[in-house]
C-alpha cells in the first residue's frame, strides 16, 4: 500500500496563492515556480510516498492562447519535473502529471469528455509533450483525469511508440453509474489498460469519493488500483473554481473498502491538502 498527494491546487491555495487562471496551477511555473516546490514538499513531508508534478495544465495549445511561446512551454515542462524531483529529494519516487485533452480548453471538458476534436488532432496535442516529458526521466507517468478512453487509447500508442521502460498508471475522471465522464463503461476503460504492457495501475481520480467503491466494483482488473478523489465538490468552469461544501479527507471506513476492493496507491485531487493526506491511514 503507498500514499499519493494531494490536490497541488490545494495546497498551492493554502499557502496563498490565486489560482482562477486558464493555466490554473501551471502559470506559477512562470511566476512562482519555488511556491510549488514548497507545494510538493508540504506533501512529501505530510507522508506522501508518491509525489505529481505540475505539468498537468501545460500544452503547447493551450499555452499559445495565452501568449506562451513553444520555448516557453518547453522550459515549462521541464521546470515541473525539476521541481517535483527538487522536493523530493530522492526520498520518494515522483510522477509526470499528463492531463488530457479537455484541460487545455479551460472549459471543464475534461469532466466531460467526446470533444469536437479529431483522434488525428488529439494525438498532435498529446506527441511532443508526451516526448518532452518522457525525455525529463521521471520515475512514473501520471496519465490523469482522463475522461474518454477514446483519448487513452492515443496515449497508450504514443507510450508504446516510443519505447519508454518508464511504468504509468490511467487513472480516469468518472460519475456515477459505473460510467467515464464521456459516458462509457468504467469496466471497459479499466480493460483497455490491463492490456497494455507497460501499465503499472489503473483506476480514478478527480471524482466524488462516494463514487470510487461502486466504479471499482464494476471492473475486474489484474492490476493495481489507483484511487485518488477530489473533496466531492463541483468544479465551476467560468469561475475556475470549486462550489459546494467539500469533505475534509475521506472516512476511514472508506479507504477501508477501497483497499478491499483492490486499491494499493490512494491518495487526494482537488481539495485534499497535506493535512489530509497526513491524517490518512492505509491499513
Amino acid at each position: 500500500m503507498r500514499k499519493l498527494d494531494g490536490g497541488l491546487s490545494t495546497a498551492l491555495e493554502e499557502r496563498g496563492n490565486t489560482l482562477t487562471g486558464s493555466l490554473w496551477t501551471g502559470e506559477l511555473l512562470r511566476t512562482a515556480p519555488k511556491e510549488i516546490e514548497k507545494a510538493h514538499r508540504a506533501f512529501v513531508d505530510a507522508g506522501a510516498q508518491i509525489i505529481t508534478s505540475s505539468a498537468y495544465q501545460i500544452s503547447f495549445t493551450g499555452c499559445s492562447e495565452r501568449g506562451w511561446s513553444d520555448r516557453d512551454v518547453i522550459d515549462a515542462l521541464i521546470l515541473s519535473t525539476t521541481l517535483v524531483r527538487e522536493a523530493a529529494n530522492g526520498n520518494v519516487p515522483i510522477a509526470v502529471s499528463i492531463g488530457p485533452y479537455g484541460a487545455a480548453l479551460a472549459d471543464g471538458s475534461e469532466y466531460r469528455g467526446r470533444y469536437a476534436a479529431s483522434k488525428s488532432a488529439i494525438r498532435e496535442f498529446h506527441k511532443q509533450r508526451l516526448e518532452i516529458l518522457i525525455n525529463t526521466e521521471p520515475d512514473y507517468l501520471a496519465l490523469e483525469t482522463m475522461p474518454d478512453i477514446d483519448e487513452v487509447e492515443i496515449l497508450v500508442d504514443l507510450i508504446a511508440q516510443s519505447e519508454t521502460k518508464i511504468p504509468f498508471w490511467v487513472a480516469y475522471s468518472c460519475k456515477e453509474g459505473a460510467l467515464t465522464n464521456a459516458g462509457q463503461r468504467f469496466s471497459e476503460a479499466v480493460a483497455l489498460v490491463c492490456e497494455q504492457p507497460g501499465a503499472m495501475a489503473v483506476g480514478i481520480n478527480c471524482t466524488a469519493p462516494e463514487l470510487i467503491a461502486p466504479l471499482l466494483r464494476s471492473a475486474h482488473s489484474s492490476l493495481p488500483f489507483i484511487v485518488y478523489p477530489n473533496a466531492g465538490r463541483t468544479w465551476d468552469a467560468k469561475t475556475k473554481q470549486w462550489i459546494g461544501s467539500p469533505k475534509r479527507g475521506f472516512a476511514t471506513d472508506m479507504i477501508a473498502e477501497w483497499i478491499d476492493l483492490g486499491a494499493e496507491i490512494i491518495g487526494g485531487c482537488c481539495g485534499i491538502s497535506p493535512k489530509d493526506i497526513e491524517k490518512m491511514e492505509l491499513s
